[in-house]
């Protein structure tokens, strides 16, 4: 195998970045609830209980015994702190240990989501700034049952600014009903999860490192994991991270990060990988075009009036959550190299860029599976009008300008339905399908068992907003929730079954095959195989192979 190595100025790569960013995002303005401190009761932890009436079963976990709800042969336990409120003199802090309790907590209710700007991803639930709750549903319904389960956790999408699992769309009853212990969890987001500044690093005296809080909460999450699982039938030598968009960067990122060595076994990527992720904290010299994570706080303090002050981050830290969150980018910005909040790397929670450590090796060497949608560019250009071939060459000027004509031959018009369609499938390619292929490419260097996906069942909401299959399409599909222009048909079953038996047995022993179930093969990079997963379900081979490898030489990744 070939590597195309490109420098780390390479247009595409930063462009990419940017426009990753502004499609996971939800820019809908709308107005947020005030942040609120929640009093816990501080005491020591209390023991397993017996199940009242059959209908609840409770728990212990390190910080309290938890009440969880049976019904349908699976137990829900909602809302259970995994950190302390990250409020007050926490805002911009590493995540620290929940305060315990004695009296058990009735686990009914998930936790409000993370602050965000209200719109679609954010869903109608209650918003504040103390967020950090996770909920775990298993089929465990009695205390005698010694079960140890696998564990699947969940990280949602959003760009790093959007996005929750308090709705319903992330139940996760369905997949637990298949012998899997599922947990998701909200983290900050957005300002409030990944605010770097110099006075905030300049507290680190230990790691010089500030900005990835929200990066942090999803490892305590898997440290939570790890010391608790066991109480609600769960492996903690089994654990499966897996997430979409922006929670499948996360994903990928934690392949990497030292911190969480260890802490999972096996990975799903649904929609993106971490080559992503290359804002430095503070050193710009050698990537002028991406900028730093703390001159993007240095612009934020000016924007709430704080960088003059004696104390910046004392300051910033006495700003009302309205007013933290009132000051983040507009969707415009979003769009520019740069001005983003999303993990950086810091040299502590990401020692260099993803990159570097996958080409290197550097990382946890755990079978995965990784792939892409369908149609992942339409929701690139939801509200942008390309009429024509001069509209569709400038925008690709705007994120390639060395290589439009390269891109034109690639897509050309006349092979598309119009220049629109022509400028989704070079975003979808140069965004999602060629990183993901180039990941998996990379990991098998490495003799990682590395299942390569193309989802293509095209649901009901795809088909009436003329989206096909868009980007988190598949997720109907892997938590068995069909919500909202999501309506189920019957078509859908069997594509769920597919669905959810392939991450069910990849979670279970780091193969998916078994059930029945057509083969899906490791990718290699002789076959170049991959498996769709639709209204059939087969193997394929050479997934955009050609504008992959010809956009290889632009991008860092392997050929």
């Amino acid at each position: 195998m070939r590597y195309r190595r490109a420098t780390m100025r390479s247009p595409l790569f930063f462009s990419c970045c940017a426009l990753l960013a502004a499609c996971s995002s939800d820019p809908s303005p709308a107005p947020s609830d005030a942040a609120t401190d929640t009093a816990v009761d501080a005491s020591a932890d209390a023991s397993t209980d017996a199940s009242p009436a059959g209908t609840t079963l409770t728990v212990s976990t390190t910080r309290g015994p938890v009440i969880g709800h049976i019904a349908d042969g699976v137990t829900s336990f909602l809302g259970i702190p995994y950190a302390a409120p990250p409020v007050g003199a926490l805002r911009w802090r590493p995540p620290t240990e929940a305060p315990a309790w004695t009296t058990p907590r009735d686990a009914a209710t998930k936790g409000a989501t993370c602050l965000q700007t209200r719109g679609t991803l954010s869903g109608a639930g209650p918003m504040s700034e103390d967020c950090l709750a996770l909920n775990v549903w298993t089929a465990k319904t009695a205390t005698g049952d010694s079960t140890r389960r696998p564990v699947m956790v969940f990280v949602h999408g959003g760009g790093f600014t959007a996005g929750t699992t308090s709705g319903p769309d992330y139940d996760g009853a369905s997949l637990a009903a298949k012998g899997v212990v599922v947990v998701t969890f909200n983290y900050r987001l957005g300002q409030f999860g990944f605010l770097a500044h110099p006075s905030l690093t300049a507290e680190d005296t230990e790691h010089h490192s500030s900005g990835n809080y929200g990066f942090m909460d999803q490892q305590a999450v898997l440290r939570w994991v790890r010391d608790n699982a066991a109480s609600f039938g769960g492996d903690p030598s089994n654990v499966t991270l897996f997430g979409e968009s922006a929670g499948s960067i996360s994903v990928c990122a934690h392949m990497v990060a030292p911190g969480s060595a260890g802490l999972f076994h096996k990975a799903i990527g649904e929609s993106a990988v971490c080559t992503f992720l290359i804002t430095p904290l503070h050193d710009i010299a050698a990537l002028p075009q991406v900028g730093s994570a703390e001159a993007l706080g240095a612009r934020f303090a000016t924007a709430v009036g704080c960088n003059t002050a004696s104390d910046v981050s004392a300051c910033m830290r006495a700003k009302p959550a309205a007013e933290v969150l009132a000051a983040a980018p507009t969707p415009v910005e979003l769009t520019r190299y740069g001005v983003r909040y999303q993990p950086n790397i810091d040299g502590y929670v990401l020692a260099e860029a993803p990159w570097v450590s996958l080409l290197a090796g550097r990382f946890q060497r755990v079978p995965v599976i990784t792939g892409t949608n369908l149609d992942e560019g339409t929701a690139f250009t939801l509200g942008v009008n390309i009429p024509d071939e001069a509209a569709y060459r400038a925008l690709v000027g705007a994120v390639l300008p060395d290589h439009v004509d390269d891109v034109i031959r690639l897509y050309p018009v006349a092979m598309y339905a119009s220049p629109k369609a022509a400028y989704e499938a070079f975003l979808r390619d140069a965004v999602f399908v060629c990183p993901a292929r180039a990941f998996a490419r990379t990991t098998t260097l490495y003799s990682v068992p590395t299942y390569l996906y193309q989802f293509t069942r095209l649901n009901r909401a795809g088909a009436v907003l003329g989206l096909g299959v868009f980007h988190s399409a598949e997720l109907p599909y892997v938590f068995g929730n069909f919500t909202g222009f999501f309506s189920r048909a019957p078509e859908d079953e069997p594509v769920v079954t597919a669905t959810q038996g392939y991450w069910t047995r990849f979670a279970t022993t780091g193969d998916p095959n078994g059930g029945g179930a057509p083969m899906w093969r490791p990718y290699t990079a002789a076959t170049d195989n991959h498996l769709e997963i639709g209204d059939t379900v087969r193997e394929g081979t050479g997934l955009q192979r050609a504008a992959c490898d010809a956009m290889a030489t632009w991008l860092a990744v392997p050929r």
